[in-house]
Parts: structure tokens; sequence; C-alpha cells
């Protein structure tokens, strides 16, 4: 039944749909290759109590270790882009990269800064991702969701958002295309070169050469997560396979066989270390994912 949908693994490995690496599967995934048949999908499931997760590039969350006997939905194949006039609209499937490159070869300025953050439009919508100062809601004009079985738009406007927070992380809204307003801007070069310095700066200070979910914490108002953690001693503090970066130390990175638990158990030790020095609760930029 799932077939008339897109395509469908059984038993699939999850390892290289999170960015962590966590060797975890799902009973099916399912890769629509339309928003139409991404609707009548969820329609389905809906319909049938199947419970179901959508996953991106999985860069920002941490799924369980067990597997999951349901339905996990890859976008990966919905990434399609259109630009009109100084209007770029990509489905939310697409990587963030892909997005920011195709808006400066058409001469559009307002995602270069974005280039950097890791993963799909759609993850970056659902966290209110930002990075070098810009944020992906900055310049977006709507976002079209699937809500109880129908397509709606939404205005930039009547979504409700804060720092790494939207209204998305509490409804079961799933995001399905956005589209931009960007400024005409005729020097490529100039753009070329902000995605190229944000990515070396990514490069030089974050621990890339690892499995990673980018970071961990929200910084805290007037402060800095990385400079806490360090600070109480954490750098390089390991459960088992998951470490605390040396590099960086709001980031922690899979050495090669860390699982789930080791990770939360993890952020859980830094949590407690950080609030006992200085009586701040870190919250989590990451999501943890729990499923039965």
């Amino acid at each position: 039944m799932l077939n008339k949908f897109g395509l469908v693994l059984e038993n699939a490995s999850l390892e290289n749909y999170n960015s962590y690496g966590i060797k975890t599967s799902t009973k099916y995934l399912v890769i629509p290759d339309s928003i139409d048949n991404l609707q009548e999908l969820i329609k389905y499931l809906n319909k049938e109590n199947i419970e179901y997760y959508i996953l991106g590039k999985g860069t920002n969350v941490i799924l369980p270790d067990k597997k999951f006997n349901g339905v996990i939905i890859s976008l990966e194949k919905l990434n399609n882009i259109k630009i009109e006039n100084n209007y770029i609209t990509a489905e939310c499937g697409t990587l963030l990269l892909k997005l920011a490159m195709t808006s400066i070869e058409n001469n559009l300025k307002g995602l270069e800064s974005l280039a950097s953050i890791p993963g799909t439009l759609g993850g970056a919508l659902y966290g209110n991702a930002g990075a070098n100062g810009s944020t992906i809601y900055d310049h977006l004009e709507s976002v079209l969701v699937i809500r109880n079985n129908k397509l709606i738009s939404l205005k930039n406007e009547e979504i409700n958002k804060s720092y790494r927070y939207t209204e998305f992380k509490e409804n079961k809204d799933v995001l399905v295309k956005a589209t931009f307003k960007l400024e005409n801007y005729s020097n490529k070069e100039e753009l070329l070169n902000i995605v190229k310095e944000n990515r070396e700066n990514r490069m030089n200070t974050q621990p890339l050469e690892y499995k990673n979910a980018g970071s961990v914490f929200k910084n805290p108002p007037n402060d800095y997560a990385g400079r806490l953690i360090e600070s109480v001693g954490l750098k390089g503090f390991s459960v088992n396979d998951a470490m605390v970066s040396l590099k960086h130390a709001n980031f922690i990175i899979n050495k090669g066989k860390a699982t789930s638990e080791d990770i939360k158990k993890l952020i859980q030790i830094i949590k407690e270390k950080v609030y006992k020095e200085y009586k701040i609760d870190l919250k989590l930029e990451q999501i943890i994912i729990e499923w039965n």
C-alpha cells in the first residue's frame, strides 16, 4: 500500500538519516517524490493511525537507539526550486546550501549567510535556524504546510516564533514549501565571498571531521553555551564514544560508536555541572526524539 506514495524501504537503517550517525532503524522508510504524494501519504497514515516522523537530513536531532515500528518519511526528493523575479520558492527537502547558491546564481541577495548551515529548508524552518547574524525567517514571505490533511499557506507574520523556536515544534503541521522575497543584487562575487568566509570560519571553529548535530544548547542571554561548558572543565569529557568537542564545547561528537543513550547522558552531565556552577539551566537546541 505504501508503494503508491513513493519509494519504500523496509527495515531500513537510519544511520545515514541522522548526522550523529546513531545506528537505529525503522520498519518503513518512505520517500515521496511529489507534494501530492506526501499529502496523500500523511492522509493515509492519519486515517490508519500509523505513527510517523518527518526527517530531512537529521542534522539537529537525537534519534532513539531502538527501532521505530512505524513510518519515517524522508523529504529528500522534494527539492525543487522556482524563481520568479525576486521571489524564490523551494520545497522543504532542499538543502540550504543549494537554496543559497541558487539564489546567488540568480542575482538574489538574502540567503547567502545561511549557506553554511547543514541540513534542509524544512528543518531550518522548523527550528528557526540561523547563522552569521541571520535567520531563515528574515526574508520569508510564506510557508505551505499540511494541516489536518489539507494544504495551508501561512504568512511569515502569522507564524509564532522566537530564538531557535517555532510553533511547528508544538503542532503537527508538516512543512512542505517556502517562498522568500530577496533583493536583486548584481555583485555575485561579493555574495560568494560571504559564503566562502562563513564556510572557512565554520571549518576552523567546529568539529566537522566528526559526526555531530550542530550546537547542542541554545546560547543563554548575554552569554555563550560553549564558554560555560568549557569553564566547568567538560571540554573533551566523554560518555563512551560521545564526547564534548575539543574544538567547540557546545558540540558533542560521535567518535565512532556513540549511542543515543550515551549522548543523552552526556547532555545531562553538562546541564547539571553548568547549573551547579552558574545556576543557569541550559536549554537544548537539538531535538530529542522518542518513539514507542
